[in-house]
């Protein structure tokens, strides 16, 4: 009688858990400006956006304009980008040029940390909650836009004032 009342009790238990579960996980669609979209074509997601620009990337040419004008003027610096897949950025710049903003000359290294909010729609990103080791204003002008531009290993930033006028230029190299 035990034997049967065994085999009762392991029957049930063994019925109760069933192998797996009962209906296969679904793929889901990546989202952009709150839409699904293909998940099979996901450029111009942001999760896209986010994938091309996670990485380190080594500055390899800089433009600026000194005076906010059309002109602007090749700066010999070096540097380092790295945005990770949260959106957390760091910059670590090393300038001595005269041609660069003061701000960027004081310091042998510049440091940044923040966060890099992207609109994959407009090609944009905008730097929030910037810190540094000197002000990110006289340096980086946080509050402007910049488009940027991934072609193969090549990032290309481009800053631009309240007037729609490009101010910097900054291209860098995927390590």
């Amino acid at each position: 009688m035990c034997g049967v009342v065994a085999i009762g009790v392991v029957t049930t238990i063994a019925a109760a858990c069933a192998p797996g579960p009962l209906n296969p996980p679904r793929n889901a669609a990546p989202i952009t400006s709150g839409r699904a979209i293909n998940p099979d074509s996901s450029s111009g997601s942001l999760e896209a956006a986010r994938r091309q620009l996670t990485g380190t990337w080594d500055l390899v040419a800089l433009e600026y304009s000194p005076q906010g004008n059309d002109t602007r003027v090749p700066v010999q610096a070096s540097g380092r980008l790295i945005y990770d897949e949260f959106g957390n950025l760091s910059i670590d710049a090393r300038t001595t040029d005269p041609a660069a903003p003061v701000a960027a000359r004081e310091k042998s290294v510049l440091a940044f940390k923040g966060r890099a909010v992207i609109d994959p729609a407009k090609s944009e990103l905008k730097l929030m909650d910037l810190t540094g080791n000197v002000d990110p204003n006289e340096v980086l002008s946080p509050e402007r836009r910049r488009k940027y531009a991934i072609d193969g290993a090549t990032l290309t930033l481009s800053s631009f004032n309240e007037s729609g006028q490009v101010t910097a230029i900054s291209t860098w190299h995927r390590q």
